[in-house]
């Protein structure tokens, strides 16, 4: 009888009974925002492992890929896992590569059936019983497949110093990036035509790059990465006159690449680009191509500009270890991330760098 009655307190009284410990069965489930970042942990790890295996289920068949050199550029999964596999072939002779410093930013697209992911990890490798450490930057567009979230546009790259690119011998030293595929994916004729409106003036730029925190733009230049939207707009936008005088025009050499994400909420588009700077045909120069990923958001029925990131191709022989300068910015973005909130995996994003 006590039995009943205390099952009947517990029942009419105002304040539910203490909660049961949860255990990992009952665990809550995961974010969309948190599975993304999970799937990048998993990437990680697969490349530490040196397993290109287990890269294989975090993409699309038809992913775009942009790697470090003039030859790294797949638009087919099995031709990317086949050249990752011969680069991961030292860590099973001795080397190793631990990635560290992960802080993935995400941004999902209405619905939280697409989304896009940057991230700037620390990565160390040991060679030969030689250690060095590089700073790449990530950027990736992903869909939510029956399987999970894939990774469907991919892009990673090293920041090159703008002597490089400015010297006389830039042209001997940055070969020009193997052709994107020219594709047009289903209902993305909105995005070619903003892509290409985007490089043709880049007040429409400013005007479509999104309001979101997860907005990046990443250039050439390891320097050259800003983050959050208002804060990107507030910079360039004084400088619209003095890139017009300048006589900039940034136009796409070879193929466009172009997918829209099955729910219509995301897209992304890829290419190489040439930039001019100057007026006339006597100051005008040239510079080395560059392969670039923009990904873009649909915000009220508008497609705008969530991340865009551009890269320079460099031999496997160029390339460097980061310096203590970019140590040193490297650690100060990381410091201010940890004061910054998180929400599941999610950092929030900074004021421009």
């Amino acid at each position: 009888m006590r039995r009943a009655l205390l099952c009947l307190l517990l029942l009419t009284c105002s304040h539910p009974p203490a909660p049961k410990p949860t255990t990992e069965a009952e665990a809550p489930p995961k974010t969309p925002a948190q599975l993304v970042v999970g799937r990048l942990t998993t990437l990680y790890g697969a490349i530490e492992a040196g397993d290109a295996d287990r890269v294989a289920p975090l993409l699309t068949t038809d992913v775009m890929v942009f790697g470090l050199g003039p030859s790294d550029t797949y638009a087919r999964r099995d031709l990317f896992l086949v050249r990752l596999a011969q680069q991961l072939l030292p860590l099973g002779m001795g080397d190793s590569v631990q990635i560290a410093g992960s802080k993935p930013v995400v941004g999902l697209g209405a619905g939280s059936r697409s989304a896009w992911v940057f991230d700037f990890p620390r990565v160390t490798i040991t060679h030969k019983g030689t250690t060095s450490e590089w700073l790449p930057r990530l950027t990736a567009h992903l869909v939510l497949e029956d399987e999970g979230w894939k990774i469907d546009a991919l892009h990673v790259s090293l920041g090159i110093d703008d002597e490089v690119v400015f010297a006389p011998d830039a042209a001997k030293k940055l070969l020009p990036p193997n052709d994107v595929l020219a594709e047009r994916g289903p209902d993305s004729e909105e995005l070619v035509g903003l892509t290409r409106r985007l490089l043709e003036d880049f007040e429409v730029k400013i005007d479509r790059t999104s309001e979101r925190d997860e907005f990046v733009q990443i250039g050439t230049s390891s320097a050259e990465v800003f983050e959050q939207g208002p804060a990107f707009k507030a910079l360039v936008r004084p400088q619209l006159p003095a890139i017009r005088k300048g006589g900039y025009q940034w136009k796409i050499d070879g193929g466009l690449r172009v997918h829209r994400s099955p729910d219509g909420k995301t897209g992304w588009a890829a290419a190489n680009v040439v930039l001019r700077i100057g007026v006339g045909t006597r100051k005008q120069q040239t510079l080395p191509a560059f392969r670039t990923l923009w990904v873009y958001v649909n915000e009220r029925d508008r497609w705008n500009l969530a991340s865009e990131h551009q890269s320079l191709a460099v031999k496997e022989d160029l390339l460097s270890p980061s310096t203590p300068e970019q140590r040193k910015a490297w650690n100060d973005r990381r410091t201010a991330r940890a004061t910054a909130p998180v929400d599941a995996g999610v950092t929030e994003s900074l004021k421009a760098w």
